[in-house]
């Protein structure tokens, strides 16, 4: 009996892209969310939306966010979290900051890496396992860094879009600042 082909849906997530900054393959580090062209004829999706848990310079690895739907994103940022925090860097000297899982890398080394990652995240929900894939970086082109809006960092300072009701939460202003420019 043949074995039947499971079909993948692609799933877009442009609505959570804040923004994208142009990056060479040589600097990818763990921990990073990536979109890239895969000139690769018999692949499905050709503009994957990685969140990379690992770079050995030929081969990155990591989680096709274009296989999952938003919630299971959001709630494997949460498990991530969880590990070791979620935060916005500039360690690559780019133009703007950007969202990083403090994964091990070779420029900061932290408790955990993208192996104890993939061992805690991965096995608790079926679709990170069918969405985790291995990429060839000599057939990957137009690399950018993604700004994506994490739910789990969403109200940290600087970070995604800011209502004039959430500056008044941080305390920073006066109710009479937030209203005079309305």
């Amino acid at each position: 009996m043949p074995k039947e082909s499971k079909a993948q849906k692609k799933i877009s997530h442009h609505r959570r892209i804040l923004s994208e900054q142009t990056i060479q393959e040589r600097l990818l580090l763990p921990g990073l969310v990536v979109r890239f062209a895969y000139n690769k004829p018999t692949v499905y999706d050709r503009r994957p939306l990685l969140f990379v848990f690992h770079n050995d310079g030929n081969l990155v690895y990591g989680l096709n966010l274009n296989y999952l739907h938003e919630s299971r994103v959001q709630r494997f940022a949460k498990l991530a979290q969880s590990l070791t925090p979620i935060t916005m860097e500039n360690i690559l000297g780019l133009k703007e900051e950007y969202p990083r899982l403090q994964l091990s890398s070779k420029r900061r080394a932290t408790a955990v890496d993208g192996k104890l990652l993939y061992k805690t995240t991965i096995p608790r929900d079926r679709f990170y396992k069918d969405a985790y894939r291995t990429y060839k970086l000599s057939l990957a082109s137009s690399m950018k860094l993604v700004n994506y809006d994490w739910d789990v960092i969403r109200n940290q300072k600087g970070f995604g879009k800011t209502t004039a009701e959430a500056v008044k939460r941080t305390g920073l202003i006066d109710d009479g600042d937030v209203t005079e420019g309305i």
